[in-house]
């Protein structure tokens, strides 16, 4: 059963300052967040197994808000947005991102641009 007490949410929210970190500089691994965070990489994998999680879960929840938000506020092309976080090709990142959401991120980003205007 996850664990939930204040200090364990402290430190799962350190753990996913760390990991967005990492998501952003594009040098995602289990590895380098261990090290950031002054622990072992089998550590840091029981610490996210307490909170229910595993670290690849945790570096797609980011790579998703992320993608979501350069996707709504910036004009960044797919292309820029998927080796900014450390996808190897644009194809790579658009199955990812419809695996997500159920669209490619060009029609997600259309979706949310009309929303907005409807909005206005």
């Amino acid at each position: 059963m996850p664990s939930r007490t204040k200090g364990s949410e402290q430190e799962l929210a350190r753990i996913r300052s760390v990991v967005a970190g990492l998501v952003l500089a594009g040098t995602i691994s289990l590895e380098a967040a261990a090290e950031r965070l002054a622990t072992s990489p089998r550590t840091l994998q029981r610490r996210l197994s307490n909170h229910g999680m595993t670290f690849w879960e945790l570096v797609e929840d980011n790579r998703f808000k992320i993608t979501s938000a350069l996707l709504r506020e910036t004009d960044l092309k797919v292309q820029e947005i998927a080796a900014r976080l450390g996808y190897c090709t644009p194809s790579t990142f658009a199955r990812a991102f419809a695996r997500w959401t159920g669209q490619s991120p060009n029609a997600y980003r259309k979706a949310q641009t009309d929303r907005l205007s409807d909005a206005k």
